[in-house]
């Protein structure tokens, strides 16, 4: 499992460094020529039970809002973001929230790609976005709420395979502790810490590190 993370890491670092930074922004077109959601990429390699909800239910009108995305497992449809990732949410109606995924890329504007999430459970949804090849709006669930703080301040989210996973901060800055606790959920979670990397954050850390020597 370690020698399959630490690859996919690899590989998608390395197809980051590899596009022409001009070039970046047509190649991937928001994340919508690669997918924009874990749904394509194959599922099954988790070898594990699927990742549990958190124990509460959540609240989308409390959940809805701005989340920093302030450390995430790499996907090949994000090697255009570079820094200041962000998810806006807004409630459509009580089961269905819109969805704005933007980040900063290294030259030209901003990558921004939109969609909906419909509930699929107590911490479980579906989320789709517009112009994505293959996608299907009835299909599995691919974002679950794993922790979410008593107060809505933190949330580490991913797909129910561990595929991908996102760790979303209502402030661009978490203190020493905060990375401590942050590092532990994820490790309880069944992920491997190291192949999370930070996000480089406009008033939060500027580096990319792996979460495990947090």
């Amino acid at each position: 499992m370690r020698r399959m993370l630490t690859a996919l890491t690899a590989l998608t670092l390395a197809a980051a460094l590899t596009v022409p930074a001009a070039h970046a922004q047509d190649a991937f077109d928001g994340g919508r020529q690669l997918g924009g959601s874990s749904q394509l990429v194959p599922r099954g390699f988790s070898g594990a039970n699927q990742l549990p909800e958190t124990d509460q239910k959540v609240d989308l009108e409390r959940y809805a809002g701005t989340w920093y995305q302030v450390a995430a497992l790499p996907q090949p449809y994000t090697v255009q973001c570079a820094h200041d990732t962000t998810a806006e949410y807004q409630m459509l109606d009580e089961r269905t929230i819109s969805v704005r995924n933007s980040c900063g890329t290294l030259v030209g504007p901003d990558s921004v790609i939109e969609g909906t999430a419909t509930v699929r459970s107590d911490a479980s949804l579906r989320v789709n976005f517009g112009g994505v090849p293959f996608q299907d709006p009835n299909g599995p669930t691919n974002y679950r709420v794993t922790y979410l703080a008593d107060d809505y301040s933190l949330a580490v989210v991913g797909d129910p395979d561990r595929l991908s996973g996102f760790v979303l901060s209502r402030t661009p800055d978490l203190s020493p502790e905060q990375w401590s606790q942050v590092r532990g959920i994820v490790e309880s979670r069944s992920w491997w810490s190291c192949a999370f990397l930070t996000v480089p954050m406009a008033g939060g850390r500027g580096d990319v590190a792996p979460l495990c020597t947090q």
